[in-house]
């Protein structure tokens, strides 16, 4: 039991009239050799630094409105230091202090407050709980009639990784919740194509069909679309939005490329221009990023982040680790900004929304997805990521447990990844648009086939404001003219072709007359092993080295080529290619099942996107007490993320939050 002394702890009068005084007497010291000769003035500086660094998360606030949030993360590694130094200034003995000098003590400072965190608080980790724990019992008693839900999305997470390291004990807080009996482990298979804004979109909207790649071409306008860029977003929002989302009535969206048709979205993509509601929402947390204990974390965590990739992308080249690919020097700072800042900011935001009661939130984590598109889906660095969500799980499950409402915690998972050489390494440096553009005989080729899916996150906090766009700019190859003879886009090891010559779609039969050694060219290339087209006599079919299969009878010709895709269904194909902007030509990497590899026609080591390996196998967990009704399952499966969005309403409404 605490004793209270007037009302406060007397853990924090220790703090703010012993531990704290002690610490800026030998900090400014060490700094500057001023000693400080009497006790009430260091009291006094430290009760002045709390002022005015109010005063400066207020100003910081209105900045953020402004100029984006770029200033949270200036105001993460100064605004401590600018508030010190305003505060010496109306101390006496201080008035030769610099501003310098000022940051410098509160560095020193911040980094013995972390170190006492960390050896007093059973991990740093506790630390957000703890400050979870003191809002929570602020806020006012409040009745409410249903339980809130948090869903969290655990981005490429699939349900075979998080099994296998279930198992040896590498997920010690997901492992309780299972183990316990408290929470469900569930599969569900994902659509094609298994990328995130395919099932993002199904999760928040409840529908997907018209998303039939992570890039593609749109006959009608003669423009590509790319979903993690703004304009992208912004079109599937705007086609799939019935105003009636997952997160309708009342919902937040944190992280994610679409708004779910939420009241608040927070760095979310699709909402990204004129949202000033999520840049000042925003610059309410800068008060704990910027304490001492905030952005010495941070600084702590993300230097740490940088040195891990030097090192593990070194052993990657010196122990000849393969499949592997360049990580180039921007990636550290992309690694250190998902890794640490991106999930520092929106636990604190998860935590802060569920001490006030909201009533559903989805958040999206890019932790591991993003390191394993780059190191390997079972990497030692992709599994650290994944031990920090399971951090971040315990925080969330933890916080439920405390905070005034009801809550429903329940992971998803968007898709999985697979791995393998990408198909230019597998080519010896030939790229799947240089085979067309040799077989088509034309150079007027117009490829999207990089690796940009893994700057949304930085697009997410650079694109808050014009002034920040040029640091991670939208590609300027987001729109494509009718010029170009031949689109090429890639999804992971799903590649996608248009041949602009042609009005519409064209038929196997028409490919066959105009171009005949196009699709032999392409079975006979290495890394290739389906073709999808339509052919105007079977309808849509897949086409593999040795034989095809009409996919809506299921008739074979030859050898099955969905054979070698153990789990690959007929049906899904069918569903991708009845698409309206589908492309003529849907190629699928070739696929081994005894190693798990496929072939992106990305320069990415984890990938996803076709068939093949983990990369289709997402994962559910949830709270037992949160059934799945028998409706949901296809012969006794899981399948698309329609039916995942589908059951999460249910639950919704069989709480009460939703109407029935």
């Amino acid at each position: 039991m605490k004793t209270m002394i007037l009302g406060v702890s007397l853990k924090q009068l220790l703090t703010i009239f012993v531990v704290s005084p002690l610490l800026f007497v030998l900090t400014v010291y060490a700094v500057t050799s001023i000693v400080i000769q009497s006790w009430a003035v260091a009291i006094a500086g430290v009760l002045l630094i709390q002022l005015f660094q109010v005063v400066c998360q207020v100003i910081v606030s209105k900045l953020i409105r402004v100029f984006g949030v770029f200033i949270l993360l200036i105001n993460c590694f100064i605004g401590y230091g600018l508030a010190l130094w305003i505060a010496l200034l109306f101390l006496p003995g201080f008035e030769t202090v610099t501003l310098g000098e000022s940051i410098m003590i509160a560095w020193l400072y911040a980094l013995i407050v972390t170190i006492i965190q960390w050896a007093f608080v059973a991990s740093s980790d506790d630390f957000l709980l703890e400050q979870f724990i003191r809002t929570s019992k602020k806020s006012s008693p409040k009745a409410y009639d249903s339980p809130g839900f948090i869903f969290v999305q655990l981005d490429g997470v699939s349900s075979h990784l998080l099994d296998w390291q279930l198992k040896t004990g590498n997920m010690p807080n997901i492992g309780r919740l299972v183990q316990s009996g408290e929470y469900a482990f569930e599969t569900y298979r994902t659509q094609i194509p298994s990328t995130t804004p395919a099932s993002q979109a199904g999760l928040l909207f409840g529908t997907n069909d018209q998303i039939p790649a992570f890039r593609w071409y749109e006959r009608q306008t003669g423009k590509l679309i790319v979903a993690n860029q703004q304009s992208g977003a912004q079109l599937i929002e705007k086609r799939l939005s019935t105003g009636n989302g997952l997160l309708a009535d009342g919902g937040v969206s944190l992280g994610n490329l679409f708004s779910g048709d939420a009241a608040e979205s927070i760095m979310v993509m699709s909402k990204l221009q004129g949202n000033t509601g999520s840049k000042a929402t925003m610059g309410q947390y800068s008060r704990y990023l910027s304490s001492p204990h905030g952005f010495m974390r941070l600084f702590i965590l993300s230097l740490g982040e940088v040195v891990k990739e030097i090192f593990q992308a070194r052993h990657q080249r010196i122990k000849n680790i393969t499949p592997r690919v360049d990580r180039h020097a921007s990636y550290m700072v992309l690694r250190a900004a998902t890794n640490v800042f991106l999930r520092e900011l929106q636990t604190t935001i998860v935590l802060d929304k569920m001490s006030r009661g909201v009533n559903s939130l989805y958040v999206d984590y890019l932790d591991y997805d993003e390191i394993a598109h780059h190191a390997g889906i079972a990497r030692p660095e992709s599994l650290d990521a994944l031990s920090g969500l399971d951090k971040v799980a315990g925080i969330l499950t933890k916080a439920a447990t405390y905070a005034m409402r009801e809550y429903h915690v329940v992971f998803v998972s968007d898709h999985g990844q697979s791995q393998g050489q990408t198909f230019l390494q597998l080519n010896n440096g030939t790229s799947l648009e240089s085979v067309l553009a040799n077989t088509v005989g034309t150079n007027a080729v117009q490829s999207d086939t990089d690796e940009s899916e893994t700057y949304t996150a930085v697009r997410n906090l650079a694109s808050q404001q014009k002034q920040f766009r040029k640091i991670a700019p939208q590609a300027t190859r987001s729109s494509t003219t009718l010029q170009s003879k031949v689109v090429v886009t890639g999804s992971g090891n799903l590649g996608n072709v248009w041949l602009t010559e042609f009005t519409s779609r064209p038929t196997k039969e028409q490919l066959e007359q105009t171009y005949p050694q196009l699709i032999p060219k392409l079975l006979a290339t290495p890394g290739i092993g389906l073709i999808l087209v339509h052919s105007k006599k079977q309808g849509p079919i897949a086409i593999g080295k040795e034989g095809t299969i009409q996919l809506e009878t299921a008739t074979v010709t030859g050898k099955n080529p969905l054979a070698s895709y153990p789990s690959a269904l007929a049906s899904e194909l069918l569903r991708l290619r009845a698409m309206k902007n589908t492309p003529d030509i849907t190629i699928i990497s070739s696929y081994d099942p005894s190693t798990g590899e496929v072939h992106a026609f990305e320069e990415l080591v984890g990938n996803h996107g076709g068939i093949g390996g983990w990369q289709t196998d997402a994962l559910l967990l949830h709270p037992k007490s949160l059934r799945i009704k028998k409706r949901f399952y296809t012969d006794g499966k899981l399948i698309n993320s329609t039916t995942i969005h589908n059951i999460f309403i249910d639950w919704m409404k069989d709480a009460g939050q939703r109407k029935a």
